[in-house]
């Protein structure tokens, strides 16, 4: 498996698990934002794509939308671990391994 493939595989589920999250409590604004990013994730290909869907999950503070606090820390989780990977590309200027 590719570093790309291996990013979403490991991303996927925490956004799905937002989305349902989202859904079940009715908050619509949020629901739409995230339902986009993961249509996004899945049609990422490669690291710049990736970059892209970081830089655009980090403008999550800034949509202006109320988060219960079970999304918040599903949230944190989901930008944690883009952090994470994104912290990685710009340390060796490569793909994670």
């Amino acid at each position: 498996m590719d570093a790309i493939s291996a990013v979403k595989t490991d991303l996927k589920p925490r956004i799905e698990e937002l989305l349902l999250h989202l859904n079940a409590t009715g908050q619509i604004a949020a629901t739409a934002f995230f339902t986009k990013i993961f249509v996004d994730l899945n049609a990422v290909d490669g690291e710049e794509q990736l970059l892209e869907l970081f830089i655009e999950l980090s403008t999550t503070a800034f949509l202006g939308i109320p988060f219960d606090e079970v999304a918040l820390e599903l949230i944190d989780d989901v930008l944690m671990n883009a952090e994470q990977v994104a912290q990685t590309f710009s340390v060796d200027g490569s793909t994670p391994q």
